[in-house]
């Protein structure tokens, strides 16, 4: 599966760097490579656990990368906790985009 990521501006390489080591430390990233501003990262679904899940939305979240690129994972069964609207992710995973940051 393909997703399609905006990054942030990044303050220092340090801060870059961690945030590319959590990317490549998740067990479900087989590649990724930016295109302008964006990032393609392509995610191998039968190596994406819940642990693995919960890491990639903590690991965006912290930079502030819009959720919504994860949101079709949801439909899957055994993904089916993202649904929760108590979840921190939730409304930046699936509100419109005015109400996503509040």
């Amino acid at each position: 599966m393909k997703i399609t990521l905006r990054l942030p501006p990044f303050y220092s390489l340090g801060d870059e760097r961690r945030f590319f080591l959590g990317l490549s430390g998740n067990p479900a990233v087989r590649e990724f490579h930016g295109v302008v501003h964006d990032l393609e990262v392509v995610l191998v679904l039968k190596r994406l656990n819940s642990e693995g899940l919960r890491d990639l939305i903590a690991l965006l979240w912290r930079y502030g990368i819009p959720l919504t690129a994860l949101a079709g994972i949801a439909g899957k069964a055994r993904f089916q906790w993202m649904n929760d609207p108590s979840g921190y992710w939730y409304k930046n995973m699936f509100a419109p985009i005015e109400e996503r940051f509040r």
